[in-house]
């Protein structure tokens, strides 16, 4: 692996139960490395011999992303995984396989996550950066998982801040 962010895929490598970690590391690295439209752009179709040599360059461009994509993605990921995905052709074909396999975890660590925020109270005389602190790893890990944080959530996150620095300057 070329790039030097890449070590954060070696160390992190993906198991399973860390998929959002892992896809969120690897989306990293592919922006830095120019190769994350692979997954968002099909391959652009073969030009005809007589076509403008951009559009030569386009498609060379997409093949060598995709496989550099390919192989960060093998790269990263434990050794069943790997002999899972060796067929695939493209690195969208093996993330869209990933999402399949993992994405239900996705959702319950989410809902998970929500649900203990929801439900989480305040303990008669422990201390508000305690609890605060509490409610942030909620919020962080909902977010992690794919909840969206609107405008208004967004302010509560500001306000949340706000008051867990001036609880750490107590």
């Amino acid at each position: 692996m070329s790039s030097p962010l890449s070590v954060i895929l070696m160390q992190n490598k993906l198991t399973g139960e860390n998929f959002n970690n892992w896809k969120r590391n690897l989306l990293i690295v592919l922006n830095f490395e120019k190769h994350s439209f692979v997954l968002t752009q099909p391959r652009p179709p073969t030009p005809a011999i007589d076509a403008p040599d951009r559009d030569f360059v386009a498609l060379e461009r997409w093949d060598n992303s995709n496989l550099s994509a390919m192989c960060y993605i093998r790269a990263s990921m434990s050794n069943v995984l790997q002999k899972q995905h060796e067929e695939h052709q493209t690195a969208r074909q093996i993330m869209d396989n990933l999402e399949e396999m993992f994405g239900e975890q996705t959702i319950q660590a989410k809902t998970d996550a929500i649900k203990g925020l929801m439900n989480f109270r305040q303990k008669v005389g422990t201390p508000i950066k305690e609890h605060m602190m509490k409610v942030m790893a909620y919020l962080s890990e909902a977010q992690t998982n794919g909840a969206e944080i609107d405008s208004a959530t967004q302010l509560e996150g500001d306000v949340f801040n706000g008051i867990n620095e001036r609880v750490a300057s107590l």
